[in-house]
């Protein structure tokens, strides 16, 4: 009935210097949706989702979107590459997750391989 959610965690290597790929990050959580909390040199976090709208409507008519997460960035430059670190992590708390925890984790997986495909070369 209850099910942790676990954390979903990538990283990837971008040929740009930390500032530009910083920059690209912030522009794309915010048009996503992300309300972002902390962006400092090397680390970014935005949070997704209302767990107001949650608590109030549940996830079925608030829909699965409203899901409350966040998405964690560290960038670390070397030699004119940025390193980026993705974490995206259910903050929701305790409650009940019937019949979603498969539909979140997906969520959460989309959330990550969207900034990874923001910096994929254009085909």
């Amino acid at each position: 009935m209850f099910r942790v959610i676990e954390p979903v965690e990538i990283g990837f290597t971008v040929d740009r210097s930390q500032k530009d790929v910083q920059s690209q990050i912030v522009q794309h959580l915010i048009a996503q949706g992300g309300r972002i909390k902390v962006n400092d040199d090397s680390t970014i976090l935005a949070g997704f989702g209302s767990n107001l709208k949650i608590r109030l409507l549940g996830a079925m008519f608030a829909g699965i979107k409203s899901m409350p997460r966040d998405v964690v960035v560290q960038l670390a430059e070397n030699s004119g590459q940025t390193r980026v670190s993705v974490v995206v992590r259910d903050t929701f708390g305790f409650g009940s997750r019937m019949a979603i925890s498969d539909k979140l984790q997906k969520l959460m997986y989309d959330d990550a391989l969207s900034l990874k495909k923001a910096f994929a070369p254009s085909a």
